[in-house]
């Protein structure tokens, strides 16, 4: 098997298990070894409990954590991504959007250093944000952060993995990505693969607690530039 014909790992935490929404995701990675581990979590543990578990219940070395409400733009995925870390081995988190400039719990702040391409469905329109001008499809950018939607990461060079100390579904993946740079782990976003969220993104109490929490850890790290 060559290299580029290697499987993935996908994860994801819902719910419910939706098996129409599992034949959509087999179909858009392609690969028939494709390993999806779908876990049904109803707000009993935290993100970063399922995506830990996720990591470490994964047979392949390269691991896709998505939302439950994406819908795959892009087919034949599985190819394209294993692609991206073998020519790009210093990278170790590769995702489609996110931001070279950290000053805040809020990554999206700072929206000239904000990159990537994501499509929303809301109040039943579809729109694209183009969140900058520079498409990355076979060079990748440098971020320090990139969004929790939809992300890759290669088992073999990462140096840390999910803080459980962040309840619930926020700050899961802005702290990962930081503990992980921290560490020397490059960070890479990809314009080459197209998702739509079926929802917006929404702040609440728990939010706000977790980025009150996450402020206060890197306190002396923050700001972080590329």
């Amino acid at each position: 098997m060559s290299k580029i014909n290697k499987p993935v790992s996908v994860v994801i935490s819902t719910k419910k298990i939706d098996d129409n929404y599992l034949k959509h995701v087999e179909k858009m990675f392609s690969h028939p070894k494709t390993e999806v581990n779908i876990y049904e979590n109803d707000g009993v543990s935290s993100l970063t409990e399922i995506y830990n578990i996720g990591l470490k219940e994964s047979k392949n070395e390269i691991v896709v954590f998505m939302h439950d409400d994406l819908i795959l733009e892009t087919s034949n995925m599985t190819p394209k991504i294993v692609k991206l870390f073998e020519k790009h081995p210093e990278y170790g988190i590769i995702g489609i959007a996110g931001t070279d400039k950290l000053t805040s719990g809020r990554w999206w702040d700072n929206r000239e250093n904000m990159f990537g391409i994501v499509g929303h469905i809301h109040e039943g329109k579809r729109h694209v944000n183009h969140y900058s001008k520079g498409v990355f499809n076979d060079v990748l950018k440098d971020v320090v952060v990139v969004d929790g939607l939809f992300f890759a990461v290669h088992k073999g060079r990462i140096k840390k993995g999910f803080n459980e100390q962040f309840e619930g579904f926020h700050f899961y993946d802005i702290s990962f990505c930081i503990e992980n740079f921290l560490e020397g782990v490059k960070i890479g976003l990809t314009t080459k693969l197209g998702v739509t969220h079926k929802s917006i993104g929404v702040v609440n109490k728990q939010w706000e607690k977790n980025k009150l929490f996450f402020e206060a850890l890197f306190e002396k790290q923050l700001p972080l530039t590329t």
